[in-house]
C-alpha cells in the first residue's frame, strides 16, 4: 500500500529535503507519494529538485509533485508535516526591532514573550485552516507532524478550537540533540547511555540521565564550572547549577526565558549571550539559497554520503503508525496528568509511546517544584496566547506579555502595553481580530504608524554595524610535540571528539583573531607536529564554510570526518550537525612563527 505525505511549507529547503531523506531510507516509503507545499514558487521549485536528488541518491521511487494548492496537497495524505513560517523575516524584524525601542533585547524570540506570542498570534488562523482542512481532506486516520514554532502555542491553534478532534503532535529535536551534547562532554558514546526528559517544549529538563548504574549527574555537577571556563553551553550549565537539572534547549534560548541573565549589566557578555542571533542567521539567506537554486537547477547529483539519518522523530513516527514497530520518541501533546503538577490543557514534552494506533504519551512523576516554578509564566503565556486569538481579546495579550519573566523584569506595565499596540498595529492584518470581546483593561489610548520595511531594516543594519557575517573560533587546545600522530588522529576519527584535559590552552586575544601556536606551546623544536582541537556550536545542522590559516602545511577533520589536506589555509565547506562541533587540526611542522585562526560562518537560514 502507498502512503502520501505533504509537506505544508516545503520552501523550508533544507529541513524538507532532510526528512523527505529520513523516510526515503525506510522501505514503507521508498515508494510513497511525497507533495510538495508552498506559498513561493521558488523555493517551491527549488525544494521539490533538491528532494527528487536526494530520492536518486537513494536509488528509490517515489512520486514526487508539488503545487501552491494547500487543500490538493493534503487531499488523501497518511501524514501531513508542518513547517511554515507566517510572515516571514519581515515579521521577524518587527519582532526585534519594536521591543528594542523600549530596551527589549532578544537572542531567538521564536518561543515565549513578545516575539513567540505574536509569532503565534501570526500563525494563528493559518493553524486554525490547516487543521481544518486535514479534518477535511486527509485521511480520516491521517497525523499531523508540526515542526512550527513556537511549538506548545501552535499545537494550542491546531488542538483547541476544534475540541482535540485533530491527530496531532509537535515535534523538536532538542531532546536528542541535547542528549548527544552531554554525552559528548562526557566522552560517552550515546549508545551506552539512557534518559528521561519532562516538562515543556525548549524548556524540559533532564530528570535522569545515566550510564549503564551510573548517575551521570553526579559528573556533570564536578565539571560543570569547567564546562563553562571552556565556553560550553554556559547558560544551560549555570541553570543547572541553580536548578538541579540540566534543560533542554539551547543556551541563546534559555537565556531570553528567564529574568537572570540578559537585563543585569555584563551577564550577556560574561554568558556569551548573543543577542539579535536569529536575525544574524536569517539575515544571510540570499546568499545561501542562491547556492541551493544553483544546485537544484544543475545535473549535479546529490553525494550519498550526505544523506544521513537525522536525529528528527518525523520519519520515526510515521514508520512505527504504519509499521506498527513500537517506539519511544519525545512528543509535545495535551497533558491530561502525563505531568501530574502541571495543567491539563498545557502542552508537554514527555516520553511518548508510537505504534499503529498513533502517539501515546507516558506519565512521569511530578516535577520538581523549582522546576514548576520556571515553567509556570510560559504555560500562562500559552494559555492567554489561546484565549486572546480565540476570543479576540487585546487584554489578554497585554497580560501573557506581562507574564513573560524577562519583559517582565525589563519593562514596567505601562510600556509594556504601549509596545504591545504598537506590534499589533506593526503586524496587521496578520492577527486575528484582538478587539472582538470587550475589556475594562485599558489600552495604551496612543496611536501609531506601522513601520516601513525601510525603517526595521535600517534598525537592524544599526544594531548589527558592529557585528561581521562570521564567528572567530577563539578557544583553542594544542598539545606538542605529538610524537604518536596516528593515536590522537585514530581516537579522534572514532569518536569525533577528544579528551584534551592536560592540553594547553590558547585563546584569540581580543582584536586579534588568532594564536600564536609557539608562544601558547613555548616551542622549542621546529618541523615537529602539534594538534589544535576547538569545539563550537550550531543550533541545527546545517551546511557552513569555514576558513582556516594554520602554519604552512596542515590537516584538517570535522567532527572525526578528514574535509583537508593540503596547505595552511582553507575554505571548508562542512556539514555541521545541531548541538556541539568538533575541529581538529594537524600541523606538521610548526614553529614559533606560527599563526592559528579560524572563522565559521554564521547561521543563515
Amino acid at each position: 500500500m502507498s502512503h502520501k505525505i505533504a509537506f505544508i511549507g516545503a520552501g523550508s529547503v533544507v529541513f524538507s529535503r532532510n526528512l523527505t531523506g529520513d523516510l526515503l531510507q525506510y522501505p514503507a516509503f521508498a515508494d510513497a507519494t511525497f507533495t510538495y507545499m508552498d506559498i513561493d514558487a521558488d523555493r517551491l521549485d527549488v525544494g521539490a529538485a533538491l528532494c527528487r536528488k536526494v530520492a536518486d541518491a537513494l536509488g528509490v521511487k517515489p512520486t514526487i509533485e508539488k503545487t501552491m494548492n494547500q487543500r490538493e496537497a493534503i487531499e488523501g495524505a497518511d501524514f501531513v508535516v508542518c513547517m511554515v513560517q507566517i510572515g516571514g523575516f519581515s515579521s521577524t524584524l518587527v519582532d526585534f526591532e519594536i521591543p528594542r525601542r523600549y530596551g527589549l533585547n532578544f537572542t531567538i524570540a521564536d518561543t515565549t514573550g513578545p516575539g513567540g506570542i505574536f509569532r503565534a498570534l501570526r500563525t494563528y488562523p493559518f493553524m486554525e485552516q490547516l487543521a481544518r482542512d486535514i479534518l477535511d481532506y486527509a485521511k480520516p486516520d491521517a497525523w499531523l507532524l508540526n515542526y512550527s514554532n513556537p511549538m506548545s502555542a501552535n499545537m494550542q491553534s491546531l488542538l483547541r478550537p476544534n475540541d482535540h478532534a485533530l491527530n496531532a503532535v509537535g515535534l523538536c529535536h532538542s531532546v536528542q540533540g541535547t542528549y548527544g551534547e552531554l554525552m559528548g562532554d562526557l566522552g560517552i558514546p550515546e549508545d551506552q547511555g539512557r534518559f528521561k526528559v519532562a516538562g515543556i517544549n525548549h524548556m524540559a529538563f533532564f530528570l535522569e540521565l545515566r550510564h549503564k548504574d551510573r548517575d551521570l549527574y553526579d559528573e556533570l555537577f564536578a565539571r560543570a564550572d569547567e564546562f563553562i571556563a571552556a565556553g560550553k553551553n554556559k547558560v544551560r550549565y549555570e541553570l543547572m547549577k541553580r536548578l538541579g537539572y540540566f534543560i533542554t534547549e539551547s543556551s541563546e534560548h534559555n537565556a531570553e526565558y528567564s529574568a537572570h541573565f540578559l537585563p543585569h549589566d555584563g551577564y550577556a557578555a560574561e554568558f556569551d549571550v548573543p543577542i539579535d542571533e536569529y536575525l544574524r542567521r536569517c539575515d544571510g539567506i540570499v546568499d545561501e539559497f542562491a547556492r541551493l537554486v544553483a544546485f537544484s537547477k544543475s545535473d549535479e547529483p546529490m553525494p550519498r554520503e550526505k544523506i544521513k539519518k537525522s536525529h528528527e522523530y518525523g520519519s520515526v513516527i510515521a514508520n512505527s503508525i504504519v509499521t506498527g514497530e513500537p517506539k519511544v520518541v519525545y512528543g509535545n501533546l495535551p497533558n491530561f496528568g502525563a505531568i501530574p503538577n502541571l495543567p491539563d490543557t498545557a502542552i508537554v514534552e514527555t516520553p511518548t509511546l508510537v505504534d499503529a494506533n498513533g502517539c501515546h504519551p507516558t506519565r512521569v512523576d511530578p516535577l520538581p517544584p523549582q522546576l514548576v516554578n520556571y515553567v509556570t509564566p510560559h504555560l500562562m503565556q500559552h494559555e492567554l496566547f489561546i484565549t486572546a486569538a480565540m476570543e479576540g481579546r487585546r487584554d489578554a495579550v497585554y497580560q501573557a506579555c506581562f507574564a513573560d519573566p524577562l519583559t517582565a523584569a525589563t519593562l514596567p506595565m505601562d510600556k509594556i502595553v504601549d509596545m504591545c499596540d504598537e506590534l499589533i498595529t506593526a503586524h496587521g492584518d496578520l492577527l486575528p481580530d484582538l478587539d472582538r470581546t470587550p475589556s475594562r483593561t485599558p489600552g495604551s489610548g496612543k496611536t501609531f504608524m506601522p513601520p516601513t520595511p525601510e525603517e526595521l531594516r535600517a534598525s537592524w543594519d544599526q544594531a548589527k554595524q558592529h557585528t561581521s557575517d562570521e564567528d572567530v573560533l577563539s578557544r583553542w587546545h594544542l598539545l606538542g610535540p605529538v610524537e604518536d600522530v596516528e593515536a590522537v588522529r585514530d581516537t579522534y576519527a572514532g569518536n569525533g571528539r577528544l579528551d584534551v584535559s592536560g592540553w594547553a590552552a590558547g585563546e584569540v586575544a581580543a582584536g586579534k583573531e588568532q594564536v600564536m601556536v609557539g608562544d601558547t606551546l613555548k616551542l622549542q623544536w621546529k618541523s615537529r607536529p602539534a594538534f589544535a582541537y576547538t569545539e563550537f556550536d550550531s543550533v541545527h545542522a546545517r551546511s557552513a564554510r569555514i576558513r582556516t590559516a594554520a602554519g604552512e602545511n596542515c590537516v584538517i577533520w570535522i567532527n572525526g570526518t578528514q574535509v583537508h589536506d593540503e596547505g595552511g589555509r582553507a575554505q571548508i565547506e562542512a556539514e555541521l550537525r545541531q548541538g556541539t562541533n568538533s575541529m581538529l587540526i594537524l600541523l606538521r611542522n610548526p614553529d614559533h612563527s606560527t599563526k592559528l585562526a579560524a572563522f565559521l560562518e554564521k547561521p543563515n537560514f
